[in-house]
């Protein structure tokens, strides 16, 4: 499983035009929507806002991942934007986000989605790669990040044996 499988370049903000989280929120959504990834954008923005209610989803270090499983996702899809001046998201360590990483995915793509959550994490945690991302110029830039992630970490492959066993091992 691999990140750029799931990022393209028409669902990536070089740079946020809002200033705020209901902005910025609303922004990705649509991004999603027109990329064709998601077919009922009032309800994802619903779950995205509801999960937002429960607790803010800027987990620190300037960066947030709003995130909603539903009906309304054909595909799992991530959207990625970025803003140098920094969002107040009500992150928990009380500063603006400067990433936003937001994941939509069809219902039935529960562990799919626990992966696609992990993987976006283990590439966040190096802050190399953050830095990159908040400096970037272009869309091809953030891909490039992503792509060269991807090829260090090319993640699990799932294979089935004889006997209908699935055995999930990390990519050579």
């Amino acid at each position: 499983m691999l990140l750029s499988d799931y990022v393209k370049a028409d669902t990536i903000i070089a740079e946020f035009t809002g200033a705020d989280k209901q902005s910025t929120i609303k922004e990705m959504v649509n991004l999603l929507a027109s990329s064709g990834d998601i077919t009922e954008s009032e309800q994802f923005l619903e779950g995205i806002m509801e999960r937002e209610d429960i607790e803010s989803t800027a987990i620190g270090n300037g960066i947030a991942i709003p995130h909603a499983r539903g009906p309304y996702s054909k595909n799992l899809a991530i959207s990625i934007g970025k803003s140098k001046q920094g969002i107040d998201f009500n992150a928990l360590d009380g500063n603006p986000v400067h990433l936003v990483f937001m994941i939509a995915a069809p219902t039935e793509a529960k562990k799919e989605y626990l992966q696609v959550i992990a993987k976006i994490a283990r590439f966040l945690k190096n802050e190399a790669n953050r830095k990159i991302i908040v400096d970037a110029e272009t869309k091809e830039q953030i891909l490039q990040v992503i792509g060269d992630f991807d090829a260090s970490y090319p993640g699990v492959e799932t294979v089935k044996t004889k006997d209908g066993r699935v055995i999930h091992k990390e990519m050579e």
